[in-house]
């Protein structure tokens, strides 16, 4: 990948452009479109100990009793990531954004309820809220830091807009998927939508170019963003002057103008100007790259009809009661243990995995193995590439993901304007876009965000 890719972008092309390459249902979808507003959206988390974010918010009475110096809260936020939340929230509590544990990214274009953890001292009783974006209000006292491993699931109520098939259709969908199974890709979001920037930047750090890095976020334009966007990076690819950019790149673009400001005070620091970005976004640039290979060689796999078949050499994973991969050693498939553990996968006990690729991912020694070193190979990479020589914090070790995803629920009712609302449980690191995008076979991922063009670093 390289700068100017994004600037011929067609809204057919950006699933292509992500690695998703294919369906496993053969039914025409129900068409329309998700998030015309945040409402349309709504998402919440669900920890082990079946305590519930939106329960937890809505039924809230007052802090409960507990030790510890960290709060366990429950932050609301509508129209914005968890990133940039996390960002605010940091700023208005007068502590660092690390500071602040989280179970997972929600998306910007929702309505959101997620546990969070920060220290006591910082915030009072009566909890947090800046303006209509973001509330945050305190459960209890713990003595631990929140993480995804106490997640459960997170749950879903979707509704799709002017869908051109009625309910009977997204029904016959569902029925199809229990059947093939739901291919556990990561979604466009994850990319970004209108402008997949992510991967572009994560593949130039892995590389070691961080200037090319840097000025790819800033300025890669992509046909799908909004024009005044699209505007503002072309124009900035003529001269590249960070201090007339900052006169006429929206006030929106939060972290471009984070970057430029360090540019105008610091000209050539494009190290520096990176390390502006939240920790948690700079590492989320690298993950994003090897988010790609895992989709390009999760579609070849399909292609190959290798979803359903455990072959020696395979990677399997225990599963929890929640349908999560468990801790330690993954089980390498033989011709010895075959038959038990495909005995075992389709009693849900274990799953076949896929590494998301890291400098310590096992590869597969089967045909699935083949396909994700081709892939790597494809991209001029290799395993220990993630290990970043520049900018080491956002290196990745990899992980082991479920080819599919192990455990799912999705009810469809048809809603009297004639719109689809969807109610879903999906494990953590599942995609509700991708069982959105097998239900809707919409034409373009622009359907996931309300069918407009708006700019990716926000969505």
């Amino acid at each position: 990948m390289r700068q100017g890719i994004l600037a011929n972008l067609a809204p057919g092309s950006v699933e292509g452009f992500i690695g998703i390459e294919c369906y496993v249902t053969r039914h025409k979808g129900v068409g329309g479109v998700i998030k015309r507003s945040p409402e349309d959206f709504q998402t919440w988390e669900q920890l082990l100990d079946g305590l519930d974010a939106r329960s937890a918010y809505e039924s809230w009475r007052g802090m409960r009793e507990g030790l510890g110096d960290q709060f366990l809260a429950v932050m609301r936020k509508r129209g914005v990531d968890t990133i940039r939340a996390c960002t605010m929230l940091a700023k208005y509590l007068g502590i660092k954004p690390g500071q602040i544990g989280v179970c997972g990214i929600k998306d910007k274009m929702s309505v959101s309820w997620q546990f969070i953890t920060l220290p006591a001292e910082n915030m009072g009783f009566d909890g947090a809220e800046i303006g209509e974006v973001v509330r945050v209000l305190p459960i209890m006292r713990v003595s631990w830091r929140i993480s995804p491993e106490k997640l459960a699931r997170n749950i879903f109520e979707i509704v799709i807009r002017e869908p051109s098939g009625g309910v009977e259709v997204a029904q016959e969908v569902l029925e199809e998927l229990r059947f093939t199974g739901l291919p556990n890709f990561y979604g466009p979001q994850r990319f970004g939508i209108s402008r997949p920037i992510t991967p572009i930047v994560g593949m130039l750090m892995i590389e070691g170019r961080i200037e090319e890095a840097v000025k790819a976020f800033l300025a890669e334009y992509s046909p799908l963003e909004s024009q005044d966007n699209r505007i503002a990076r072309m124009r900035l690819l003529e001269d590249f002057d960070p201090v007339k950019a900052l006169d006429y790149f929206s006030r929106t673009l939060r972290y471009e103008r984070a970057i430029l400001r360090h540019l105008a005070r610091k000209p050539g620091d494009y190290l520096g100007a990176l390390r502006v970005l939240p920790l948690r976004l700079r590492r989320l640039l690298v993950e994003s790259a090897s988010a790609l290979i895992f989709n390009k060689t999760l579609s070849k796999m399909i292609a190959e009809g290798l979803l359903n078949v455990v072959e020696a050499g395979d990677l399997a994973v225990r599963l929890d009661a929640f349908g999560r991969p468990e801790p330690g050693r993954p089980i390498r498939v033989s011709s010895a243990n075959l038959r038990e553990v495909e005995r075992l996968i389709a009693r849900g006990r274990l799953a076949i995995v896929m590494p998301a690729p890291g400098y310590l991912s096992p590869a597969p020694r089967s045909r699935k193995g083949e396909i994700l070193l081709k892939t790597l190979n494809e991209l001029g990479l290799e395993l220990n590439a993630f290990r970043l020589r520049i900018c080491p914090e956002a290196s990745t070790r990899g992980s082991l993901r479920p080819i599919k995803v192990p455990r799912w629920m999705c009810r469809a009712s048809q809603l009297e304007d004639g719109s689809i609302k969807l109610n879903i449980e999906l494990p953590p690191g599942a995609y509700a876009t991708i069982l959105l995008r097998e239900i809707m076979k919409p034409g373009s991922p622009l359907a996931f965000i309300g069918g407009k063009s708006v700019n990716s670093c926000e969505s």
